[in-house]
């Protein structure tokens, strides 16, 4: 008994030194967006028209509709050498396809899929994603995948996202396709 009553005193008086010390630690060293008071806070958006066609085993899949892109531009507040960043998100929910004609036409959608990604702040990137899409008729579990190219332009004073374009295709990977980082904008 004397030994229960020594383990739940240990227990106690232990998770009281941790939660003292969560209260009185420092705060932790972490990224921070900018906030609505600063002059470099900047969220843009734009709409991107989008048209490509997938190989698909039920046929030539014809893809097309707009992707909404929203970008916002992250500094760390704690640090003078770290780059500055954007956070992209990629909106793919208004892409559909269709294949096939007449009876046999099949309607392909996305599923209200998005895609995110973090990158450097650089003048322009091209961004390679995975996108699902699936027959409306079979749901999600038939899922295959296409890729989606973006190229995209950005202020680097202010990070904003200024322009682009975007292309769908078949799920392979070309070294046309894939981008390179240029040396990050402080």
């Amino acid at each position: 008994m004397n030994t229960q009553l020594n383990t739940k005193v240990t227990l106690a008086v232990g998770v009281v030194v941790v939660l003292a010390m969560l209260a009185l630690s420092g705060a932790s060293v972490q990224a921070q967006t900018t906030t609505a008071t600063d002059t470099a806070t900047v969220d843009s958006s734009i709409t991107l028209s989008t048209k490509g066609t997938v190989s698909d085993p039920n046929g030539s899949v014809t893809i097309s509709g707009s992707v909404i892109i929203t970008c916002k531009r992250v500094i760390d507040t704690t640090s003078t050498t770290t780059p500055a960043l954007v956070l992209l998100d990629f909106d793919f929910s208004q892409l559909k396809g269709t294949s096939g004609s007449g009876r046999a036409l099949k309607t392909f959608v996305t599923g209200d899929n998005h895609a995110e990604e973090i990158r450097p702040l650089q003048a322009s990137d091209t961004i390679v994603v995975t996108v699902p899409y699936f027959d409306s008729a079979k749901g999600p579990l038939s899922a295959r995948t296409m890729l989606a190219t973006a190229t995209l332009k950005f202020d680097t004073t202010t990070g904003k996202l200024t322009s682009g374009s975007i292309n769908v295709g078949n799920n392979v990977i070309t070294s046309a396709e894939v981008g390179t980082v240029t040396a990050p904008i402080q």
